[in-house]
């Protein structure tokens, strides 16, 4: 074999080694801080960056992350292009028992925010009767919320991402917004306008929170799982979001 040829099958063996070296996790556009702080291009630090690290260093991989829209998680973890999502839920996945999916590793409660001088009251669904509602683009609430929008006895205004839903209701152009307690947590912590909010008591949505993987890991299934299963029992999951609260 000549040198050149030598080199090319090395080149080779290298890159299919680095592939298989590699966990690739899905972030979404419109996930925001904390699950997604981004510089540029480049998912920096956050929640999904925090845990995928985390799972692919137990694993003895290197992580990396792609930015996927919600509506392509699905056909990208069949195809494997991507090796998992975490906190997620089966309901927000097409044909979610084609998937491997971990244990629960956190439960988060959607609220109502509101602006502070608006004084809004919210302590059932019908209180938000003729309000303009802010809600992420393609979110499942529960079922009483939904079918109060449907019955148009509220209006529901889509946002594509946590910026633009936050900079409405900052502007006073709606009444109110949809959100995680994870995420309004974070931003009463960080915002310089956090003093102009307040959360409702009232709860949207509760849900659990899981980590999914492509089919292509059957056979590292047990072991994925099992890492997982331990970093909840260590209380890791708890932890990276308690530090983002």
């Amino acid at each position: 074999m000549g040198k050149h040829a030598f080199l090319t099958v090395l080149f080779f063996l290298f890159s299919m080694h680095s592939q298989a070296e590699r966990l690739v996790f899905a972030y979404g556009p419109g996930n925001g801080e904390p699950f997604a702080i981004t510089k540029g291009d480049k998912l920096v630090s956050g929640l999904f960056k925090d845990m995928g690290d985390e799972i692919a260093a137990r694993m003895g991989y290197e992580a990396d992350y792609r930015h996927t829209p919600q509506n392509r998680v699905a056909q990208l973890l069949k195809q494997g292009d991507i090796d998992g999502v975490c906190m997620t839920h089966p309901d927000w996945i097409e044909e979610s028992d084609a998937y491997i999916w971990s244990n629960i590793i956190a439960q988060d409660f959607d609220h109502l925010v509101s602006l502070k001088k608006r004084n809004h009251q919210f302590q059932s669904i019908s209180d938000l009767h003729s309000l303009q509602i802010g809600a992420m683009t393609g979110y499942i609430y529960s079922d009483e919320f939904m079918e109060y929008i449907k019955s148009r006895k509220a209006k529901r205004r889509d946002f594509n991402n946590l910026d633009a839903l936050y900079s409405s209701l900052m502007a006073d152009r709606i009444d109110a917004i949809i959100d995680s307690r994870i995420s309004v947590d974070y931003r009463l912590k960080t915002l310089t306008t956090n003093e102009d909010i307040s959360i409702s008591p009232l709860t949207v949505y509760q849900y659990d929170l899981y980590c999914a993987f492509s089919p292509k890991w059957l056979k590292m299934k047990s072991k994925l799982l099992s890492i997982i299963d331990q970093m909840i029992k260590e209380n890791r999951f708890s932890e990276i979001i308690k530090a983002y609260r």
